[in-house]
Parts: structure tokens; sequence; C-alpha cells
């Protein structure tokens, strides 16, 4: 039920897999595909049995990774022991621990190198902790004076041997001492060691935590560990022989004060891992453990390493590093369920065989093989043995990450099948999680230099982990958890996927943003409306864009046929190296281009133009609209296959689905670069003009006389003058020129003394003086010319520079003034009468328009119209009186002061401005 869930989850979410062929490592091809790696491994001298400290649960009996572990936040008791330096008189290592059951398995003491650490004479004895903590421990929790004797840096501690307390009782220690001086010495950690608490030194043992095990074992220190499966001390551990970690706690601690080690005992509250299954606390264990050798392939694979393409560069440094200090890779775990090792044993005289697939059990068994290769029934299974026992299955699993590691030759079918391997194998791309450095990616390299001797996949695309707004992991503790669904049921799957992929950075968490999956939302609109535009421009004038042979492409055209073709060359590179963040962004601003520059700028051919003209918008749209929705279409499957089903069947396209085309090329022969950056450079003055008219309180549709454009950028300049009818047009101003300084206007220079102030404290207000009695045009000179001005304040030289000053352009009194990146623009504000009428019939065009969409009337529908106003105003009109009938579609028009209410269907009085005008027409 779970699987089939998280099927339909995906599925959903537009996540196309082979759903009718998963690979489901608990089928027999997937284990015998992972039997024949461990054979492969083993034949290569690669496969060995060691050990390894795990998380173990004594309730459950088995072994937990990290993954199987729920942390809770329990109290316990924390000891301070103190561990005599061998060979000094009343010197001790004062040691912390919060897990007293692991002091016999105690073989070193961390001390982190660069921390300052004392010697401190406490009673007649001398102690060393950590400078930091001296005062915090000795005298706050152990309420003695003290007097510092010496002070060092903890790399000078390293190799000081101590006395454990129970030397003398576990004669491990004793054989241990001998195969390694450093055991029961300090060692060095910058890793696990910290001021946060404790003493600065830390107790270790290798057999009895994962973090000791590894600073152990770069000390080449063996892992000691006594415990059975249910965490009981084994005989060997003498006079602590059948007590059981965690539950006897207090024993142990009675047993360390009865040596005189016991300095202090206090409760601390921390994080402690429990099992997931029974909820319970675990404990560290020293397991024997099968393993990959792989350490001596290190330079090897980190050779395959540089051969990949990693995104982003984090993730490959990440992984390289991990590879670096690559260790043996342990294989197996103690479970219930999983892959069974592929390992028979003999328990009489120690040999074993490792089977490589079912056919190689079967040569060497004298037992049926089950169907079923998992746990109980494999280990019905025995070997005869060639000192006339049996040799059995070991009782492990696989670890689930063989599991993972092997499925770039499993999921193909191999080693069983070729076909699919040989054609597919290795993966171009892959792509998971931050967390996946030391798991997946790191198996998967692992298994296919043993298996194979190259790298399973060629490139890497990794990503982070989606938080809520706040940057907080998701969790239940929190209630903060987003689902999916949720998401989904308001704004569809193409918006969750539309927001997530453009809004994570790859490597880095994604912070999940309401806002962002709204605009997303609303963008998907327009892209969903551009598509209506373009039905409703076809429909309405009977033209099939596909068949469209003739056309007549203008500057509109060419420039939006461009920007397709770049986009297409764009987002087709960015695929190429795995930016998949940066894809639907490209996309977007391809179709809203679109909508928001060439549908506005070729409205009017829509409307009123040529059929040659609204052929070329319907060709030019439509081109441009499928190349939008090849591309989006792996971004937001949905949407894009929805409208192409829109267009298939209004234009009879042969293909099935937008999935089903291939990836578009582009024409670089339709790629205008210069006319890309010359719009670029006009639609920002365009919005700088349209900024001043707002700024002027004038509509867009009430022309304007004049607009200067200052640029001192010559490019910039050019582009504009070239595309000046345009930025005219689309601002609705009769004139424009560029110039480099537009001489009515002036340079304001203006101290900010919210900078001055915290710079120069007292002297910002002598500075503001100075500024004020100066030459404010010689000091703006300087400023402009030189980027710093130097001033003489009480004798000492003060230099400032245009960080302090709000520097502006301003306009003279009859103009509105608006900044673009390059420069400033200058709207002449004055009017005429002749404006006037033209804003005025402009806006008369708008309300008949809206008039006649209220009345029900279609384009194509032609009008009667009457347009009533005062009589000595219409000589003004008059000039705009053809304008207004091609505009709105009347085939007779006429101005009139007479009453023909009630000769007309629809009447309406607009109110514009200051005049009132009656309007009246009836469909013809």
């Amino acid at each position: 039920a779970q699987l089939k869930m998280s099927a339909f989850a995906t599925q959903r979410l537009g996540i196309w897999m082979d759903w009718g062929n998963p690979y489901t490592p608990l089928t027999q091809q997937f284990i015998e595909g992972e039997w024949w790696l461990i054979r492969k491994a083993h034949e290569q001298g690669r496969l060995y049995q060691g050990l390894r400290v795990m998380h173990w649960c004594p309730y459950c009996v088995t072994s937990l990774s990290k993954h199987n572990l729920e942390y809770q936040n329990i109290r316990d008791d924390s000891i301070y022991l103190k561990f005599p330096v061998r060979a000094r008189k009343n010197e001790f290592l004062i040691v912390w621990t919060t897990t007293p059951w692991t002091i016999p398995f105690n073989l070193g003491v961390m001390v982190h190198p660069e921390l300052a650490y004392v010697r401190a004479e406490v009673d007649g004895e001398t102690w060393i902790v950590a400078k930091e903590l001296a005062q915090e421990f000795i005298k706050g929790i152990h309420g003695k004076d003290y007097k510092v004797l010496e002070e060092m840096k903890g790399e000078s501690l390293k190799g000081l041997a101590y006395i454990h307390p129970f030397e003398e009782e576990i004669d491990y220690f004793r054989k241990a001492r001998q195969e390694n001086p450093k055991v029961h010495t300090i060692v060095l950690s910058s890793e696990y060691v910290t001021t946060a608490q404790g003493t600065g030194l830390v107790h270790m043992s290798p057999g009895s935590g994962p973090e000791d095990y590894e600073i152990g074992h770069r000390e080449g220190i063996v892992p000691f560990n006594e415990l059975d499966e249910y965490a009981t001390f084994r005989e060997s551990m003498g006079r602590f022989a059948g007590l059981v970690a965690r539950k006897d706690d207090k024993k142990f601690v009675e047993a360390l004060k009865e040596k005189g080690s016991l300095v202090e005992v206090t409760k601390v509250t921390h994080d402690y891992p429990h099992c997931e299954r029974c909820h319970r606390p675990v404990v560290f264990r020293t397991t024997a453990q099968w393993f990959f050798k792989v350490e001596d392939l290190r330079e090897k694979i980190i050779k395959l390493n540089n051969e990949i393409y990693w995104v982003p560069q984090a993730a490959y440094n990440a992984f390289n590093s991990w590879l670096e200090n690559l260790r043996d890779n342990s294989i197996t775990r103690q479970r219930y369920w999983g892959t069974p090792v592929p390992i028979w044993q003999c328990p009489g005289c120690g040999k074993y065989s490792v089977i490589g697939s079912v056919a190689d059990l079967k040569k060497l068994t004298k037992d049926s093989i089950p169907e079923n290769l998992h746990l109980p029934w494999i280990d019905k299974v025995t070997i005869p043995c060639g000192c006339g026992s049996k040799q059995k299955r070991i009782p492990d699993i696989l670890d689930v990450w063989i599991d993972a590691g092997t499925v770039s030759w499993t999921s193909l079918g191999y080693p069983q099948k070729k076909e699919l391997f040989e054609r597919l194998y290795p993966a171009d791309f892959i792509l998971e999680g931050k967390d996946q450095i030391r798991g997946w990616f790191n198996l998967l390299m692992v298994c296919s230099v043993l298996a194979f001797g190259n790298a399973s996949f060629k490139a890497v695309y990794m990503h982070g982990f989606i938080q809520d707004y706040k940057g907080r992991k998701m969790s239940k503790s929190l209630g903060n958890i987003i689902s999916p669904h949720e998401v989904m049921d308001e704004y569809g799957a193409d918006t969750l996927r539309y927001a997530l992929i453009s809004g994570a950075n790859p490597g880095l968490d994604l912070n999940y943003n309401q806002k962002d999956v709204q605009l997303r939302f609303r963008n998907l609109n327009i892209l969903w409306n551009l598509h209506n535009f373009l039905l409703d421009l076809c429909g309405t004038n009977g033209i099939n864009p596909v068949k469209v042979q003739k056309s007549r492409p203008e500057l509109p055209e060419r420039y939006i046929v461009s920007k397709s073709n770049s986009a297409v060359k764009a987002v087709t590179e960015k695929f190429e190296k795995y930016l998949l963040n940066e894809i639907p962004n490209d996309v977007e601003e391809l179709f809203l281009e679109i909508s928001r520059t060439y549908i506005h700028l070729v409205r009017d051919k829509t409307g009123v133009g040529t059929e040659l003209e609204k052929a070329t918008v319907a060709k030019t749209l439509f081109d441009s609209l499928l190349a939008v929705l090849k591309l989006c279409a792996p971004v937001i499957p949905y949407t894009s296959e929805a409208v192409y089903q829109n267009l298939r069947q209004k234009f009879s396209l042969k293909e099935e689905s937008i999935h089903l085309f291939d990836w578009p090329k582009p024409v670089e022969s339709l790629i205008d670069t210069q006319l890309e950056t010359d719009m670029r450079h006009a639609q920002a003055v365009i919005q700088a003009v349209l900024n001043a008219r707002e700024k002027a309180n004038r509509g867009l549709r009430w022309p304007m006389r004049e607009v200067i454009v200052e640029c001192k950028d010559e490019n910039v300049g050019k582009s504009v003058e070239k595309l000046s009818e345009l930025i005219k047009t689309q601002t609705n101003v009769k004139m424009l020129s560029v110039q480099k300084e537009f001489s009515r206007a002036r340079t304001v220079m203006n101290a900010d003394f919210s900078r001055l102030g915290p710079e120069f404290g007292a002297m910002a207000q002598k500075i503001m003086a100075k500024l004020t009695i100066t030459n404010t045009d010689r000091l703006k000179d300087e400023l402009q010319s030189q980027g710093r001005i130097e001033l003489n304040i009480d004798g000492k030289p003060v230099v400032l520079t245009k960080d302090y000053f709000e520097i502006a352009r301003e306009a003279p009194s009859d103009m509105f003034i608006a900044d673009f990146p390059n420069g400033t623009v200058f709207l002449n504000a004055r009017t005429s009468e002749e404006l006037e009428a033209e804003g005025f019939a402009r806006e008369l065009m708008r309300r008949i328009q809206s008039l006649r969409k209220k009345a029900g009337l279609s384009k194509a529908d032609a009008v009667r119209l009457v347009i009533e106003m005062d009589k000595d105003f219409m000589p003004r009109l008059e000039s705009h009186k053809a304008g207004i009938q091609e505009k709105v579609g009347a085939k007779e028009i006429s101005f009139s002061i007479s009453d023909p209410q009630k000769q007309f269907e629809h009447r309406s009085e607009e109110k514009i401005r200051d005049k009132v005008f009656f309007v009246y027409f009836s469909k013809l």
C-alpha cells in the first residue's frame, strides 16, 4: 500500500519512470546481481571479515544504521574521572564521559590540538584540563580552589601515557599495550573535542562509538568491546561479567569510585539514539562484519571521479574529499530482512564458499533451491564441506547500500541479460540529494569499480532539501510539514514542479516560499492565456498557422523569432550542462516576452490589420509558442501537453504529444543578437518613460509632446535611436531625441548625513558645513570626474567618495524625470489642443470597445455609431473621426448634437475628464 501511495504521489508530480517495471531488490534478479558482485570481490581478494562498531538494539537484537535511529532528549549521569599520568606522581588527566559503561573498554583520551590546556594544582594534586573549562569545572562543579601551574597547547600532550583504573583487572589491556604503545595515551582530535561542556579531555573507546572508532582507526588502535548481542558483558570482563550496558551504569560508577577515580557525577541532558522499532535506547557494539577492501583503490577511484561531470562544483569537491579518505566498506548487517549474504561457512573448520549465482549454488549443494531466496528459506540450503561437515549460510544480510550501489546493472537485468546493459551502462546522468556523498554516490562508485573497473555514471546533479520558509527542517514536532498534495490540490502539479525546479540552486537547501508558488501559478496562467489568444486570433480570422506560406515579418516578428531561437540555444546548452534550475526562468522569460512585448506590439495588427498581417502574427505566435512548449515540456509536462493538445485539435497537428517531438534546434541565421540588445535597451527606456508619465499623472492614451533620453553610453544611445519609432509608439510620445547630456537639466549633489555621521562622528557636522560654503559646482565636477573629493577640516585632510553623497539629475519645472540602467529620461509635460483631442479620441476608442464587448458583439460585427458631444469640441475631434471608425469597427459613424436615442440598440453616457460624450450604436 505504501509503495502504491508513493507511486501515486510521484506520478501525480509528473515524474516519468517505467512504473510497470520498477527495480525492486527483493526479486531474484536483483539478489543474483548482488551475489555476482560479492563473488567478483572475492575472486579479486577484496572480500574479508573484520570488526566494525555498530549502533545496536539489545532488545530487537539487530544492528542499526543511522537511518534506523530516532533521537530523544534524555537525562543521564555524566562522570568526571581522574586517570593517573604514568610515571608522574600526583598528576592526573581529568576525563569526562556520558557513558560510564564504556570505561572498561577505554583505550585512549582525546584532546583538541589547538585548544589551550593547563596543569592546575588542586588539593596537592596536578590536574590537566582545558583552560577554558578549568574555572567552570574545578571551581564551579567540583567546588575547589586551584592554581594554574603551566599552560600549553593540546598538541603538546600527544602521547602522554596514563594508567587505566582497571588496568590490572582486564587482561586485554596488557596485550593491547604491548601491540600498540598508543593504547592508554593521549591522542589528538579536532573533530570530536569541544569546550561546550566537560573538561576538554574526552574518553575514547574505539569499540563503543563511531566517532571513537574513527580516531582509533586513524591511530591504529583496534576496537575493543566485549558486549554480547543483548548488551551484556561477557565472561572475559572479570568483575563486570553479566552486567548490562546502560542499565547497570550506577554499578560502573561505584566501581570507579571504589578505585578512587571518580571526581564528580552530574546530570546531563542530551540527544541519545533510540531504536526506531522498539523506541528504546541503543548501545554501541563491536561486531564482526564482512568488508570490501577498497582503500588501496583510492587513487584509481579519484581519477575516475575526475572524469565525471558534477553539478555543482561543490558536490565534486565534497565527493573528492570523501574519496581522499576512502575507507574499506562493510557490507553486512544483522537484521531480520534483506538480501541474504551469499557466504556459506563451515562451523567446524571455518572454510567458506562465496556464491555468485543460483547456478553456482546448484553445482555445490545437494539440497533443492527455494524459489524465494530470502530468509529463512535460503538458510535450508547447505553445502558439503571437505572436513565432512556442512557449510551453512552465515545469518547476515547485505547492507541495503549494496542494493543501491548495484542498481546500475541489476536494474538492467545484468548479469543474466546483456542487451540493455551493453546499451545503457554507464548511466549518462544521475541525481540525488546532498546527503548521498557517503551513501549512494559512494557505493555506486565502489561497486562499479569492483565489478567493472570503471564508474557507473557520467554526470551528476546534486540537490539539497526542502525546508520551511524560515529555513528549518520540516518535521512533525515543529508542525511545519507542507504536503506536496496540499500544494498540488490548490495550484496543480506543474506549479509545484515549476517553483521547486527554478527555486532550488544545486547542492543548496530550498526554503519553501508560498509567494513564489503563487507567482509561478500566475505566470502559468499567462502561458495559458497566450495560447487562448492564438486560438481566438486564428478562429476569428480563419487562419491555420501551419499552412501559412506567405508572411511579412517586420521588427516585432524578427525580434521574437530571434528571441525564440536564442532561448532554444540557451536552454539546450543549460540542459547539456545540467544547469537544471536555470532552465525554467529562461523559458519563462521567453513566453512572458511574447505576451508582454510581442502581443503588445502587434495588437493593432490583430484587430484592424490586413489578412497578411494577421497571418504573419498567427504564424509567428504559433512557431514561438510551439518552441516554448518543447522547451518547458520537461519542467511543466502537464500544462505543455494540455496546451499542445488544444493546438493539435485546432490545427490538425500530426505529432500525438508534445513529449514525442524531437528536441528543437536553434536556427542560427534567425538569431539577431544586436536586435535583442537594441530591444532590451528600448524596453528599459520605455519603462522609464512610463514611470515618468505616472509621475506626470498622464494616462498612456494621452499623447505627450516630447521625451529626451540622456545617455552617456554611445552603444545604448544608438540602440535607442534605432528603435525610436517603436519607443514613441509604445509610450505615446510625439518626439524623441537622444543626448549625451541634457543641457536644461542639472546634477544635484547632496551629502548623506546618515553615512557621514557613523563614519566621522562629531566631525560630520563640520564636513556638512564645509560642503555648504564650498563651490558646489567645483566639488560636483571633481566628484564626477575623479570619484572623490578632498576637504580640509581643522587642518586635517578628509577624503569623501561618491558613497557619501546622493547624486541625481534634476529636471526643469515643465518636465518629469525617471532613470533607467544606462541613463535618464526627461518627459515634456506641456500639452496642446491637438494633443488633448488625440487623447480624447484614444479614450473614446477604448470606451466604445468596452461597450461593444459588454453588448456581446464579436470583433467581426460591424456597427452604426453616433457620438454626441459638445458642439464646440466637435471640430477638434473631427480629424480623428476616421481613426475611431476603423478602430471600433463602425461601418457608419457620425458626430451629432441631435437626440438619436430612439434609433439605436445600445447607448451610454461616458464622462472623460471634464467632458461628457453620449455613445449610440447598433449592430448592422
